[in-house]
């Protein structure tokens, strides 16, 4: 499957309907515009027996039909940012709840919960993106989706179905596609979709209230007839029929969005698992199973469109969200599609219970992920104490302090031995555990793990982020000095606890910005100037400085550039992270300090690691 030119594709389509979408909101305005001016013209020439002069008309009341205009569109866009404001409160766990998910425990002993979990993990580390929660829908049909504002508040839900009808390698191309909609921002595209398309039917509920005001006005009143009211009658009624009208097509072209996306979603599941027969798979077992992919829950309607496969059926299915499962299948294999036989009990060849390897066993690319596990070497058993301590917010904190004590066993002593006497008992009792082991592991072990710290600091209460963000600060420096690890640290502790610290940074331009990741990157090469001369080249991006001016300790300037980059486009952040590449790849190898830093800005950016080979 060749997954990139199918992901420019639907790009494209997708760019083209937001484009239809808008036209249509404006097409909208204007059709309430021309019908006002058509009532106006009627009444002109009732009074003027030679008929209507639309010139003058037009003429006269232009400004107040811009009025009316500008008034619509306020009504929109007032409408659809208060739908947005309730969409958004709640975050990806509020829309899970709503569908009936119950959250996965990271420390459960439930092999099939535990299963699903392990097979997340390796989809985070594969698409580079934080674990996020996982959800457990207890629903017979085979699906999946992903909902959040963004990935720092991205939840995964998945149905009980799914994990009895699906293989391993099927599941994961399942979870691979969810991933794609976190990295791919169709979370948000969807809710603001959402937003706009409650804002144009508001228009619908705007026309009754003024219909039923000249009805109830009309009947509590004894006295002659106002001629106001029919002209507000007639308002309220082409208020109430365009806001409907408006709400069917602009259905019908959001369905049409999410069509574009699913397949966007599908050509990444590729790229991240390799593995086309994995979602093929599923899509063939969705079309054989006897329960199909339908979620039986009474919200499933409205959450139609974060669904892996359709959801509902009947009268809904008129905007179907989803292509065929024919067209979904034939893109992806490249051959016309023959739906299996229903399928109607689980594998039974399936084990009971999986091996848990830890990050450090796992390739941290994307593209090496169909490597067979029993070529794995067995995860260290220091490695699995770690890893179970990142399953609790606790544990997981006290793996972050860990990392981020001073090298020097003194001034490690005091300081932990400072921690440990002004954390709470339970990371207190967590550090005393873990600090040892964290010192038996590598830095690039260290940070795989932590990674999987990152849905148990989500956990974490606003006072109780800021304060272990305080202590982070604290502990790096204790000597004075901070150096790439400790920043890389610093940046996943930051990613873990966005919703409590969003960085602003202000930065003169990309170029500036993208000069100083660059002069970090190509610092840690032999070859300094030319790693430099590299990244710069590659990129692309204009006004980049031709040499070095930015010290290689000065990482206070370089938290803020990562901050500010967040924030810049999508094709921005892949020029950058080309270059970034090309200064690494430029002496032919790959330290540990430059995998963790690639880690880390690709963390910080939310968009997939590269595969490096």
């Amino acid at each position: 499957m060749r997954f990139f030119e199918h992901q420019e594709q639907a790009r494209k389509q997708t760019f083209r309907l937001l484009i239809l979408f808008g036209l249509g909101v404006f097409a909208l305005i204007f059709s309430i515009d021309g019908i006002l001016l058509l009532g106006l013209g009627y009444s002109e020439s009732q009074n003027n027996m030679q008929g209507a002069n639309w010139g003058a008309i037009l003429q006269t009341y232009f400004p107040a039909l811009a009025i009316v205009a500008v008034f619509i569109g306020f009504v929109i866009g007032s409408a659809s940012l208060y739908r947005l404001a309730q969409l958004s409160s709640g975050g990806g766990a509020s829309v899970a709840e709503s569908l009936g998910g119950t959250l996965l425990q990271p420390d459960t002993r439930d092999p099939v919960e535990k299963k699903i979990l392990n097979i997340v993990e390796e989809m985070a580390i594969a698409s580079g993106v934080p674990i996020p929660r996982v959800y457990l829908m207890d629903e017979d049909g085979i699906n999946a989706f992903a909902a959040g504002w963004s990935p720092a508040d991205a939840v995964i839900g998945i149905t009980r179905g799914s994990v009895e009808a699906l293989s391993r390698d099927e599941l994961q191309g399942v979870v691979a596609h969810e991933f794609s909609h976190i990295l791919n921002g169709d979370m948000k595209l969807n809710i603001r979709l959402m937003g706009i398309l409650y804002g144009i039917f508001f228009l619908s509920i705007l026309g009754e209230i003024l219909i039923r005001s000249v009805s109830y006005s009309s009947s509590s009143s004894s006295e002659k007839k106002n001629d106001g009211k029919g002209a507000i009658f007639v308002i309220g009624l082409v208020l109430f029929i365009l806001g409907w009208v408006g709400w069917f097509f602009g259905r019908l072209i959001q369905a049409a969005v999410s069509r574009q996306r699913e397949f966007l979603a599908d050509a990444s599941a590729v790229q991240f698992t390799r593995n086309p027969d994995g979602i093929s798979g599923a899509l063939r077992k969705i079309a054989g199973w006897d329960r199909g992919s339908i979620i039986k829950n009474p919200n499933a309607p409205e959450a139609s469109h974060l669904f892996f496969g359709n959801g509902i059926s009947g009268f809904s299915a008129l905007f179907a969200t989803h292509p065929p499962l024919e067209e979904r299948v034939r893109r992806i294999e490249g051959v016309h599609f023959q739906p299996p036989e229903n399928v109607t009990e689980p594998d039974e060849t399936e084990p009971a219970q999986e091996i848990a390897f830890s990050p450090a066993q796992l390739s941290n690319l994307a593209g090496t992920m169909r490597a067979p596990l029993k070529k794995a070497p067995p995860p260290l058993p220091f490695l699995i104490a770690i890893e179970n301590q990142c399953h609790d917010p606790a544990g997981a904190l006290a793996v972050l302090y860990s990392m981020l004590l001073p090298p020097d066993k003194p001034a490690r002593d005091m300081a932990r031995d400072q921690l440990i006497n002004r954390v709470d008992p339970a990371i207190a009792q967590s550090l005393s555990e873990v600090e040892p082991m964290v010192l038996k592991a590598n830095r690039a072990q260290s940070f795989n793990l932590l990674t999987k710290a990152m849905p148990a600091l989500n956990m974490l209460g606003k006072e109780q982020a800021i304060d272990a963000l305080k202590t982070c600060q604290a502990l790096i420096s204790v000597d004075g000095r901070i150096d790439f690890y400790e920043f890389c640290v610093w940046r996943l502790a930051k990613k873990g606890m966005e919703k409590f610290h969003r960085g602003r940074a202000s930065v003169p331009s990309v170029a500036i910005a993208a000069s100083t990741i660059f002069t970090f990157f190509a610092g840690l090469s032999e070859e300094s100037e030319a790693a430099y001369q590299k990244a710069t080249q590659v990129a692309g991006l204009d006004g980049l400085s031709t040499v070095i001016k930015v010290r290689q300790d000065d990482f206070k300037t370089l938290d803020k550039v990562f901050d500010f980059l967040s924030q810049s486009s999508l094709e921005t952040k892949q020029r950058v992270l080309n270059g970034c590449v090309a200064a690494i790849l430029h002496d032919g190898k790959i330290s540990q300090d430059e995998g963790v830093l690639l880690r880390a800005f690709c963390l910080s950016m939310e968009i997939p690691l590269p595969p490096l080979g």
